[in-house]
């Protein structure tokens, strides 16, 4: 199977091209290097020196003998994302190439614009780009369990079933997203949806929790194969910074009254989701919803 990573120099994007590589699909890594350049104008970093994505490719090759085809571009470039589906020929695309932190996002007008038209723009090329190249294309898309808020009932995997008035019907599940980049987010699985059904492409929507941890298997074949641990306050997860803080003897930056709970992913289980969507395809016409966490 050939499959674009979108995201592919990412936290959770380049670990899932090695995955896929390693177990014999045919993968292309997509990526601006915008995250790179967020590092420098936040000053954050990665607690994990990371390689040049260049470098990353080459030592994966030298470890395994297996090739990952690289493409430098931005998704809110339709001329770039649409020729490299065209001349690729994926038999799907995963799709982690979107601006990330709710924090970020809220920082001011200039951030917030940033994140929508990054997101939701980056999204609607890919899904015209599958419309007029190949509609076969199943697209794989990671969303978040924070879409949904944190409403007083139970979640249900993206649909929910209303009775009002006497009359029932199967409707979208309601959505009370906390950012922009949440915003941004619900905006993705509505424009999907839509497509889904109005041109008959097919898409899996992978709402998540929290990921934590940085070691695959894959990872661990080479130091220069290692992914992100981003512990501070715009990109770090919850997880993360409590680790660090613990580790160096401060206090915890424990937010509001400190009794939200939340599932927790591990990147491996991550990694087979995806697999699992990729294996196991949307019909035409089909927009699904999993949502993936443990307690």
């Amino acid at each position: 199977m050939r499959v674009i990573v979108a995201g592919g120099d990412g936290y959770l994007g380049w670990p899932q091209a090695m995955y896929l590589s390693r177990r014999d699909y045919e993968v292309c890594v997509v990526d601006n290097f915008c995250r790179r350049t967020w590092d420098i104008e936040c000053g954050t970093d990665s607690l994990v020196p990371i390689w040049p994505l260049q470098e990353r490719v080459a030592a994966w090759r030298e470890r395994t003998g297996k090739t990952i085809d690289l493409a430098i571009g931005d998704l809110t470039d339709y001329g770039f994302i649409s020729t490299l589906v065209r001349d690729f020929h994926p038999d799907a695309i995963v799709h982690y190439g979107e601006q990330r932190s709710a924090p970020f996002s809220m920082i001011d007008r200039r951030h917030a614009v940033l994140t929508q038209v990054n997101n939701v723009v980056g999204n609607l090329n890919l899904v015209y780009a599958i419309k007029e190249t190949n509609p076969d294309i199943h697209l794989v898309k990671l969303g978040t369990m924070g879409e949904y808020g944190t409403p007083n009932i139970d979640i249900e995997e993206g649909f929910i079933e209303i009775t009002h008035n006497g009359r029932t019907d199967t409707l979208p599940y309601p959505k009370q997203p906390g950012s922009f980049y949440h915003l941004s987010k619900v905006h993705d699985s509505h424009n999907i949806q839509f497509v889904c059904k109005i041109w008959g492409l097919r898409a899996t929507d992978l709402n998540q929790g929290v990921v934590y941890g940085v070691e695959t298997d894959e990872t661990k074949l080479d130091e220069r194969l290692a992914t992100r641990f981003d512990y501070d306050g715009i990109w770090g997860t919850v997880l993360n910074r409590f680790c660090i803080e613990a580790a160096i003897g401060h206090p915890l930056t424990v937010h509001g009254k400190g009794g939200q709970t939340r599932g927790y992913l591990n990147i491996r289980d991550t990694m087979r989701c995806i697999e699992l969507a990729l294996e196991h395809p949307a019909k035409h016409g089909e927009y699904r919803v999993f949502n993936q966490f443990t307690e």
